[in-house]
């Protein structure tokens, strides 16, 4: 499970280093992480999350506009996400350009993957979850903290 959150920088090329901690966690699982879009953000799902998730993806009906949708921005924007001898990941000028990274990045570890925010729309985000804690709380039901 992947947990915490870590600023970094993207250099000129679009590397960035990935934090130790979510790096030594990603190599418990075989095979090169996933990079796919997100709503707002990119994510990076270890290789065996990410092929469950293109087998959920073909199991939905060719004719649900919505999942096609869903297919088309995920499947279609994914790339594999090789971590370098140092410890660095590249994420592609099209990738960058969705999540409008720009130099200064979040990485945030939320269970099942890494989601990677341009560090002010990660900011703006938390507080518009701070805004309807209630809400959200109450959404869950039986959820307690």
């Amino acid at each position: 499970m992947f947990h915490g959150s870590y600023d970094h920088v993207l250099d000129d090329k679009g590397r960035t280093s990935l934090p130790k901690e979510l790096r030594l966690e990603l190599a418990r699982f075989e095979g090169e992480p996933w990079l796919i879009a997100l709503a707002q953000c990119l994510a990076i799902y270890p290789a065996p999350d990410f092929e469950a998730i293109q087998r959920e993806l073909s199991r939905v009906s060719k004719l649900n506009a919505s999942a096609q949708q869903l297919k088309r921005l995920i499947t279609g924007m994914a790339v594999r996400c090789p971590i370098d001898r140092q410890g660095r990941i590249l994420i592609p000028p099209k990738a960058r350009s969705w999540a409008s990274l720009e130099r200064q990045i979040v990485f945030a570890g939320v269970g099942e993957h890494i989601e990677i925010w341009d560090r002010a729309r990660h900011h703006t985000e938390l507080e518009r979850i701070r805004e309807n804690y209630d809400a959200y709380t109450r959404d869950l039901g039986d959820f307690e903290l």
